[in-house]
């Protein structure tokens, strides 16, 4: 069953605002953890007191949702980033698909943040917006942009390890995906949740390889090594 903000709106009726209301019983359903598709399509979730919050702290006790539909719902970069660290570190674990089509506000530090999540989260498809066919426009690696222009986000920038690995299958050595020169990196704190490597020349970055995600993610970038909190 599909619980909408915007009432159930049929594909080819016109889009209406969601109304208060609509929101308050699309947010219940996430908070209920029973349904696999639910829509906050139409609800304005930046001017909407305390929407975001609301909306975060949901996801973070969810586990049945599939499909959720964040489109029209007027997220800015802000907003974006704070519901992006929640899917992240373990909200909706199973997500299949996001819908952030015809949100205006988002701009290219939100494709940057997409991209970070779309690492991470491989499983999940995300769609950015329509074509003029109403085709989903989906995120994918041809579309990441921020990657070539290093536009790098602590915590959600990652490369699968056979990208970074200097002989695949071979040896576990990583190269830093960061440096022109992609220069060594060196393993260095070890924790309960990763390895944290750091480049041992040019760009000074640090990194975390994750215990089986097989990703290397972005942790700190040009400063001092992250402490261990």
């Amino acid at each position: 069953a599909l619980l909408s903000a915007d009432a159930l709106t049929p594909p080819s009726a016109p889009i209406v605002p969601c109304l208060v209301s609509q929101y308050a019983v699309a947010l219940s359903s996430l908070q209920r953890n029973n349904l696999q598709h639910v829509s906050l399509a139409g609800a304005d979730l930046e001017t909407t007191p305390d929407g975001i919050k609301q909306l975060c702290e949901a996801l973070a006790t969810n586990t049945s949702v599939k499909s959720l539909s964040l489109a029209r719902s007027g997220l800015t970069d802000t907003g974006l980033q704070q519901v992006v660290a929640k899917l992240v570190t373990g909200a909706l674990p199973a997500l299949e698909r996001l819908d952030l089509s015809d949100n205006h506000r988002l701009g290219a530090a939100a494709d940057a943040v997409l991209h970070g999540l779309r690492r991470l989260r491989p499983g999940v498809v995300i769609v950015r917006g329509k074509g003029e066919d109403g085709d989903d426009k989906l995120l994918s690696a041809e579309t990441d942009s921020f990657a070539a222009q290093r536009e790098l986000i602590e915590g959600l920038t990652a490369w699968p390890l056979e990208e970074v690995l200097v002989n695949p299958g071979t040896s576990n050595d990583m190269r830093c995906p960061v440096c022109t020169y992609q220069e060594p990196l060196k393993q260095g704190l070890i924790t309960s949740g990763g390895n944290q490597h750091r480049c041992l020349e040019g760009c000074g970055s640090y990194f975390l390889a994750s215990i089986g995600t097989s990703q290397l993610t972005l942790i700190g970038n040009r400063r001092k090594p992250p402490s261990e909190a």
